[in-house]
């Protein structure tokens, strides 16, 4: 097994110690921070949200379990020459990592014989990588469906997959921009999310080890100061998928990428949001099994904490399900959503599978 990115969720006491150290390290720093990455705003005052639990016990109410992906490798097999792919990566990633996306990239394209195209938000690697962190995400999703759409090597469609939070965001990317173009937008035909957080996450999800302790604390502690606070939510990448189950109607209100992609928001859904995805022919989620970076976990397969309840929540229980607010049970009723898990923590890949399993068994075809 590979690991790209081996991250930790630090325990709770652990974290209560270093969030108090950091609140008065964020004030000094933070401003500094955001000069360096941003265009300065006005900001209101930053309110700290209660701490979180760490996760739940992944407990359900109707027993739903993953949906093996390996009956649907033969039996939608289309045939004809592979789509092109499209690549997003994860936090602390970057395009074109030699022992990340650069060498999946290369696998697929070697393999297959087809264009492959890894996002790209900078022009360096540090720019990209920093990308992950600092920026408004709905920028960004708008900035690639630009790019995507000017590709002609993408015209006649393609595959997309995304890792850890390049997945939602290429999910994103599959709701909204055809919406945004007026239809001018290739067709993407499948989509496959390694370790998503589709349901957002309750806890930090930390940096990855290519990031200083430095930076990542200071972010960190800009997440406590107040996720949905003005400073935060529209800058910090992180935040704009933070939802916080004790404050539902704050994360509604405040929240500006996730609840929206989600259709969360009663009154203003997007039924376009939900043709598109139902458009697919394939959604393909995965769960790491010992992912810690993910809080919950089930989130990589639209399960959610139910603060109420005190369990998570799978998908088919809740009403973006049941009402389909985004299209997946539509998706799900003409058998092109697939649930799995994988062994191993956030990130972690064996190679040989991912050329067997989602190379040769689902891109190829």
């Amino acid at each position: 097994v590979v690991t790209w990115r081996s991250e930790s969720v630090r325990d709770m006491a652990t974290q209560e110690r270093e969030m108090a150290s950091f609140r008065f390290f964020a004030a000094a720093t933070g401003l500094l921070l955001l000069l360096l990455c941003l265009s300065a705003q006005p900001a209101a005052a930053a309110r700290a949200p209660r701490h979180l639990p760490r996760r739940p016990a992944p407990t359900s109410n109707d027993g739903e379990e993953p949906t093996s992906s390996s009956s649907h490798l033969t039996s939608s097999s289309l045939g004809g020459t592979p789509l092109p792919v499209v690549l997003w990566h994860g936090m602390g990633d970057w395009c074109c990592d030699n022992r990340s996306m650069g060498r999946i990239q290369k696998l697929i394209s070697t393999e297959l014989g087809t264009y492959v195209y890894s996002v790209r938000l900078g022009d360096t690697e540090s720019k990209d990588r920093d990308a992950g962190f600092i920026g408004d995400v709905n920028a960004q999703v708008a900035q690639v469906c630009d790019t995507l759409a000017s590709d002609p090597n993408l015209a006649g469609g393609f595959n997309a997959i995304g890792f850890s939070q390049g997945a939602q965001f290429l999910r994103a990317v599959v709701e909204v921009c055809p919406t945004l173009r007026n239809g001018s937008f290739p067709r993407v035909s499948k989509l496959i999310s390694f370790g998503g957080q589709h349901q957002g996450v309750m806890e930090w999800p930390g940096c990855g080890d290519s990031v200083s302790g430095f930076f990542c604390n200071t972010l960190r502690a800009l997440m406590a100061m107040g996720a949905y606070s003005d400073l935060v939510r529209s800058r910090l990448v992180q935040a704009q998928y933070f939802k916080d189950p004790f404050n539902y109607d704050e994360y509604l209100r405040k929240n500006v990428f996730l609840p929206h992609i989600n259709n969360e928001v009663a009154g203003s859904r997007q039924s376009d949001y939900a043709k598109n995805l139902a458009s697919l022919d394939l959604l393909l989620l995965y769960m790491w099994k010992d992912d810690e970076t993910v809080v919950p976990r089930e989130s990589s397969l639209f399960g959610v904490y139910n603060a109420t309840l005190g369990a998570i929540q799978c998908l088919r229980q809740q009403a973006l399900y049941q009402e389909d607010w985004i299209g997946l049970k539509q998706l799900d009723d003409k058998g092109g959503l697939m649930l799995d898990e994988i062994e191993g923590g956030h990130m972690h890949i064996d190679f040989d599978w991912f050329n067997t399993t989602i190379v040769h068994s689902i891109l190829a075809f």
